[in-house]
This record gives structure tokens, sequence and C-alpha cells, in this order.
């Protein structure tokens, strides 16, 4: 999934699952995740356990819902605080989103260790692309039993 603005992208990539044979069930649905942002002319990679397959599903739920302007919520986080999403849209097709990364996902050229933010601003298409790069990514890490 890729989302762009006039600073910078986010891209998350589903690249497997963290633990393949554990008895139990949180366990089996965490995901290891790699995180490519670009800031002004700041890059940064990284790739940590940050999200599970349900946090997945609810992700693509949540971007569905403002491509269909039926907000669910103005702010989405998950168990683990190193990545959450909050949209700051203001109207009609006017997408605009805050990524926030920290712990795990800090990029590295930040010095001090707080919360960056990172606004991006996809057009239609692109919301409608990173909601079927989802769709397609969960469907390859679909939640397990």
């Amino acid at each position: 999934m890729k989302l762009t603005g006039p600073e910078g992208s986010f891209e998350l990539n589903i690249l497997d699952y963290e633990c393949t044979d554990s008895p139990y069930f949180m366990d089996r649905n965490w995901l290891i995740v790699s995180v490519r942002t670009r800031y002004q002319e700041l890059d940064y990679v990284r790739t940590a356990s940050i999200l599970s397959t349900w946090e997945l599903e609810l992700l693509l739920k949540w971007m569905r819902a403002i491509a269909d302007e039926h907000e669910l919520s103005s702010r989405l986080t998950f168990v683990d605080p190193a990545l959450s999403f909050s949209n700051t849209s203001t109207g009609r097709n006017d997408y605009r989103l805050r990524v926030k990364l920290s712990a795990d996902a800090l990029p590295n050229w930040k010095r001090d260790r707080t919360p960056f933010y990172l606004p991006v601003a996809p057009d239609k298409p692109e919301l409608q692309r990173a909601i079927q790069d989802l769709e397609r990514q969960l469907r390859q890490f679909p939640v397990r039993d």
C-alpha cells in the first residue's frame, strides 16, 4: 500500500507471518511489516512486527470508509503503538491522512524519540489503489485460526 503527499510518501508491505508454528492464535497472526517512508529528501525503510492480520483487516475497513466518505473514526490505532493513522480530510474527494510513526517504526533520521507524523494526501485513484493493494495483501496473509 502506498500513499503520497506533497512532502513525502508512506508505503506498507506485508512480508510474512512472524510465527508460523505457534499454538497461540495471537502469535500466529502477527505480521512482519516493511515500512518505507520519504519525507522531503529523507528516506527510511524499517522491517518490524507491528501489525496483526486482524489489524490489517481494520485498516482496510477504515480506508474503505474514508474513500466512501463514511468515516468510522478519525483515528485508527493498533495494539503496537508504533503505527497509527488519522483522518484530517476536509471534504469531498479531499483525502488528508497523518501516519504516526514511533518506537519500532520511527525513522532513523529523527534524532529525538518523539513520534513523527507524516502527512499524506492521496487523490481518489491513489486511495483506491492503496485499498486494492491492502486487499491483495490480506488475501495473501489472512487471519489464521
